[in-house]
């Protein structure tokens, strides 16, 4: 059996994570085994309407065999299973009642943006639902329409969104994932001591974003009002354990690892300018048209044409990155991946590959006069140039240029990791290369 659940938190608390492990801790209460990892799944990352990181939970419960793993402590510590011997004594009727009481009893339901969904189901839906429900924009009612079909038990709470996150978290069926350890603390302070970020972050290379040493900035700290402490994420799951204990912070309470999709940069469609719509993350190649401004608030904007045009952004969160973004010119060749925002409509750049760069260059010195030898003077912008004494022309080529060394070269270049969203794949996950777009 498969349990979803999402959207019970919202902007001023709670965590669906957090609420997973008491969903865990009534299950193993119960009888009732995990069979493999508990899932946290991020869906698709522009929706509007999302509460905080649009992320869902997926437990497959049952009866287990096969190596056992320690995967968390919640009073007590908490296991998961190889595999799934049977569903053992489950009572799906029974496991849903279960579950809507700490659902009724824990989520922010005075939030008017917190919907929560829950799932109880046999087996899983098509991958084709948790494809959609991370590039674009599900119905509610299609989703209704998959669970009745297959048997599926299930709550909408009030206006019952959270049920397209719940059952698309179920129809993951991972083809890249990695790890986050998360830590909750007991009611108190949260704090994290720096340095001992930076000595984890050097010591384990396997985990990813821990720092980021450019903004100086604890990236594993939520600054949410939420019980985590924090987060770790990896691509092995037994060295986060290893590097949860080299972190000094406030009292924890729980902890919790869970297999996700973050980092993989699966909410990314490949599109031409011309299909791009609003809510989707895109990888849009092209020629820089209109050169880099900087707008009011510090965003920086250019355009990106390739037979049609679209405005792209890197905004203020990004930081140091719109330094990048300030050297492109015009006849530059690039990839730009991110978010689409409606309007207007404008892509919110994650990363950016520069293939190839145009020659640009500066004027030198103004042509000399062939009869006066005096250098001459400008009639006006791309107008050419005149002798003020003999009254001699000459063609805006006919100046003296120089290239102007770029800065920059081509490659790959993403956000500060303190603006990175949960999705995207940080350059450091590329094996060996990003070919595979």
């Amino acid at each position: 059996m498969w349990l979803g659940i999402d959207d019970t938190d919202s902007r001023e608390g709670m965590c669906t994570t957090h609420l997973a492990c008491d969903i865990i801790k009534a299950l193993n209460e119960d009888g009732m085994d995990i069979i493999g990892m508990p899932r946290l799944v991020r869906l698709n990352p522009n929706i509007p309407w999302k509460t905080r990181g649009n992320g869902a939970i997926a437990i497959q419960f049952g009866r287990g065999g096969g190596r056992r793993t320690e995967i968390g402590y919640v009073e007590g510590k908490r296991y998961c299973y190889e595999k799934k011997i049977s569903d053992g004594k489950t009572e799906p009727e029974k496991v849903l009642e279960r579950i809507d009481k700490i659902v009724r009893k824990r989520a922010m339901m005075e939030s008017e943006q917190t919907n929560p969904g829950l799932v109880v189901i046999e087996k899983k839906p098509p991958y084709s639902l948790y494809r959609k429900a991370v590039r674009s924009v599900v119905e509610i009612n299609d989703i209704k329409n998959v669970l009745d079909e297959m048997g599926a038990l299930y709550i909408p709470y009030k206006n019952g969104r959270g049920l397209i996150g719940a059952s698309a978290a179920v129809s993951w069926r991972p083809r890249d994932r990695t790890y986050e350890i998360i830590t909750y603390r007991n009611g108190g302070e949260r704090w994290v001591d720096e340095e001992s970020v930076k000595r984890m972050d050097r010591k384990f290379k396997k985990t990813f974003d821990n720092y980021d040493y450019i903004n100086r900035h604890v990236q594993i700290m939520p600054n949410s009002p939420c019980p985590v402490m924090y987060g770790i994420r990896g691509d092995d799951y037994q060295e986060l354990r290893e590097a949860m204990e080299y972190v000094v912070s406030g009292k924890i309470k729980r902890w919790m690892i869970f297999e996700t999709n973050q980092a993989t940069d699966e909410h990314l469609n490949r599109r031409k300018i011309g299909e791009v719509v609003a809510y989707e993350s895109v990888i849009v190649t092209g020629e820089v048209c209109r050169e880099p401004r900087t707008i009011e608030g510090g965003h920086v904007i250019f355009s990106l044409c390739d037979g049609n045009e679209i405005e792209c952004a890197a905004y203020e969160p990004t930081k140091s990155f719109r330094n990048l973004v300030r050297r492109l010119r015009k006849g530059d060749r690039v990839t730009v991946y991110g978010g689409v925002r409606d309007k207007p409509r404008t892509i919110n750049i994650e990363k950016i590959e520069i293939h190839s760069l145009a020659e640009v260059y500066k004027k030198k010195e103004n042509p000399i006069c062939t009869k006066c030898g005096k250098h001459m003077k400008s009639v006006g912008k791309g107008k050419g140039y005149r002798c003020i004494k003999c009254g001699t022309t000459a063609k805006e080529e006919d100046a003296t240029f120089e290239k102007v060394e770029r800065g920059i070269k081509p490659g790959f270049y993403e956000v500060d990791v303190v603006a990175r969203r949960h999705l995207s794949k940080p350059l450091k996950r590329f094996k060996p290369s990003p070919d595979r777009y």
